[in-house]
């Protein structure tokens, strides 16, 4: 998928909790720095060297308030600490969503438009 394409898209600043499932069933809390109906974000202050990779794929649980979305999502970049990027929002790395059923892809949208009269970017 292009950048043009996943640009082409709203994404909404919100901060919510998410837990990622690796593929060797490890745990991992982070934060969203931001999210759309393609992906999202993730973060965390603790400084660590993500086990992820690009291509890799993982199971995410997004909470917010109380909404929460299940699905799979695969990283699509890393934003590593000291990168051009990092100067500004902390490190972490892009997921885009590969699965994702109705349901949760409906608490999605509701999570986006809760957020939407704030700054979008």
């Amino acid at each position: 998928m292009s950048d043009a394409r996943e640009r082409a898209v709203e994404r909404v600043r919100v901060d919510a909790f998410v837990k990622v499932h690796g593929a060797d069933g490890q745990e991992l809390v982070f934060r969203t720095r931001d999210l759309s109906e393609h992906g999202l974000f993730l973060y965390t202050k603790v400084a660590r060297l993500y086990p992820f990779k690009v291509g890799s794929t993982l199971s995410l649980e997004l909470h917010d308030f109380d909404q929460q979305v299940t699905c799979k999502v695969v990283v699509v970049r890393v934003a590593d600490p000291g990168s051009p990027e990092n100067e500004t929002f902390p490190a972490g790395f892009g997921v885009r969503i590969i699965e994702c059923d109705e349901a949760s892809r409906c608490a999605l949208q509701t999570m986006i438009e809760r957020v939407k009269p704030g700054e979008v970017y």
